[in-house]
């Protein structure tokens, strides 16, 4: 999935990879759809875990902690690129993969909106919407970026990549749209 795409996998090619015979594959998966959403969901929950493994410095947010959760994702993408392809590529190739994305997508990004809000003035007129918008719109700056830099190589360096997606996240995460406060944006 991560090398010929989503599109150029089959139940003998996996097969013939992994050097199984079909029984095994059935033993494990009812079909390559199973398979492909068992892939996209290890990707995408091992991502999660690199960045909640970011020793959290302080209880309130700061730009450092962003820039630690940036380096440690970048990282896990980096160390294997097949990963990047899976999570941001090849997961919008077909309705089933895209629906499960777009759940996983909950997981993976809701941590780091709330991170972000942690401990700052402007978060705390957030509501679960706010959350939930902020977590995709997130995600899909995010992808991409990191998106164009692994189909065409690296723009810029390492750090400043770094430093822009973290710089990116900052403002998406706090983004408002709620009733609360006066002056506020109304529901549309």
């Amino acid at each position: 999935m991560g090398v010929a795409g989503a599109a150029g996998i089959s139940m003998r090619s996996v097969c013939r990879e992994a050097a199984l015979t079909e029984r095994y594959f059935y033993e494990s998966f009812a079909n390559i759809d199973q398979l492909m959403i068992t892939v996209l969901e290890i990707v995408v929950l091992d991502a999660r875990a690199a960045l909640l493994s970011v020793p959290a410095t302080s209880q309130t947010f700061t730009p450092d902690l962003v820039r630690q959760g940036v380096d440690a994702f970048t990282d896990y993408l980096t160390t294997d690129p097949r990963r990047g392809r899976i999570m941001f590529i090849e997961s919008q190739v077909s309705p089933l993969l895209a629906t499960r994305a777009i759940a996983l997508v909950e997981q993976f990004v809701v941590p780091i909106v709330r991170s972000v809000g942690a401990g700052n003035v402007a978060a705390t007129e957030l509501d679960a919407v706010d959350v939930s918008l902020n977590a995709v719109a997130i995600f899909g700056a995010l992808a991409f970026l990191y998106r164009r830099a692994l189909t065409e190589g690296p723009q810029v360096d390492r750090e400043r990549f770094a430093e822009h997606a973290a710089q990116v996240i900052e403002p998406i995460a706090l983004a408002r749209s709620s009733r609360s406060g006066s002056g506020a944006a109304r529901d549309r």
